[in-house]
């Protein structure tokens, strides 16, 4: 059973890698991911895997070029998840199938992240861009990054310390192909034995993660739920702070200062990511969480109000056995809902500035001419009803037609 359903996977998978082809969308309504009020009537043009342009009229039919009415349907940048846990084809799939065509993968269980990143950027499964960090830098990392980089085996049983170290361990991560580099300055809040009010790796070991990765012109990304934490890693020079539940108001202000970003994941610090058994630790962990969504909450709105820059996520795996199943849509509501945001500030979080926070806004995040043609279309208003964003009509990744509903 477990064969023939990973063939049909392969099949549906081998069907929908497509080749660029040039396109017009014509009669969109227009949310380009900048902020901008939405612009009704427009034309969206593809050429070449980029946007050739944008017009406020259709254009002439070509020999060549296909046209696809879209009967004012709205039209937006392909959605970004900043921080995610996709680890396989079937789960780059279902990210795509929710919109998503950018992900930044922070953490990976025996490079298996790395491995589906390289089958997509190969054409030979179909998934979004992919982003990854082949691994977690943190005082106990745990067996699967031991046994990826056997190098550190004698810390197994003590702890992976001291910036020499953690610069050798971005070093190592680096060897493997990283795009961004993971480091822990909390422990964990998704287990029920670890305390998130615990602070890890220090600022001169973080800062020594920042270092090696800015050799190479990579960033780095901090877990980071503790007060202490945050601020360490804030001060460290990190790219984004993950989670943030107890950053308080000094950490906020020094985020502002240095343009730090900030990845709050708040619909997995709510009951959607709950699990659901009853065991002592789901029960645990369902209290924990009653605890932290009220400070996290709090932290995005003081964060959105003081104009730090806040990219959605889900901070979910999309895999068969994802607790939640977790999407974007989700989380942008609770921007909405809990964050202080607008309707449009809270699509801006899920395109520009999630390419804002992996530093690629010069390819992709916002809809307009010469960047890479990543676009989602939706049949109802995404801006008065965020449910709508939980199913796309039509995804396009690189100018590639892959996902298209039926009667477009």
């Amino acid at each position: 059973m477990f064969i023939r359903a990973l063939a049909a996977l392969a099949l549906a998978a081998a069907a929908l890698v497509a080749t660029a082809e040039d396109f017009d969308l014509v009669d969109v309504t227009l949310v380009d991911g900048t902020g901008a009020e939405p612009r009704p009537g427009v034309s969206v043009s593809v050429r070449a895997g980029k946007i050739a342009a944008i017009a406020e009229r259709a254009p002439a039919a070509a020999a060549g070029v296909r046209q696809i009415d879209m009967k004012g349907r709205y039209l937006l940048p392909g959605l970004i998840d900043a921080h995610a846990h996709i680890e396989s084809p079937a789960a780059a799939f279902r990210a795509l199938q929710s919109g998503v065509t950018t992900a930044r993968v922070l953490g990976d269980n025996f490079l298996q992240a790395m491995d589906t990143r390289d089958l997509i950027r190969l054409g030979h499964v179909t998934g979004p861009d992919m982003l990854v960090s082949p691994g977690h830098i943190r005082p106990k990392p745990g067996i699967a990054f031991f046994m990826v980089y056997p190098q550190f085996g004698d810390a197994i049983d003590g702890e992976l310390r001291g910036p020499d170290r953690i610069a050798e361990a971005t070093r190592a991560l680096i060897a493997k192909g990283a795009d961004v580099i993971k480091v822990g300055a909390s422990e964990r809040a998704g287990l029920a034995h670890t305390d998130p009010r615990r602070p890890e790796l220090t600022e001169a070991e973080m800062h020594a993660a920042v270092v090696e990765a800015a050799k190479k012109g990579l960033f780095v990304a901090a877990h980071a739920h503790a007060r202490e934490g945050c601020a360490n890693a804030v001060r460290a020079g990190v790219r984004s702070i993950e989670h943030g539940t107890w950053c308080d108001d000094g950490t906020l202000a020094e985020m502002k200062e240095r343009g730090t970003y900030f990845v709050p994941t708040l619909a997995a610090m709510s009951p959607l990511a709950d699990p659901k058994g009853n065991s002592p630790d789901d029960v645990a962990l369902r209290l924990r969480t009653q605890a932290m969504m009220g400070p996290l909450r709090a932290a995005v709105r003081k964060a959105h109000a003081m104009g730090i820059t806040i990219a959605a996520s889900t901070d979910g795996s999309y895999a068969d056995d994802d607790i939640g199943g977790l999407r974007v849509a989700h989380d942008i509501a609770l921007l909405r809902e809990f964050g202080g945001m607008t309707p449009l500030e809270s699509i801006t979080a899920a395109t520009r500035n999630g390419a804002r926070v992996i530093g690629i806004e010069s390819r992709t995040g916002t809809i307009r001419a010469g960047l890479e043609a990543d676009l989602v279309a939706y049949d109802g208003d995404p801006l008065a009803d965020a449910r709508t964003l939980f199913e796309p009509r039509l995804v396009v990744s690189d100018g590639r037609i892959l996902i298209e509903g039926l009667g477009l």
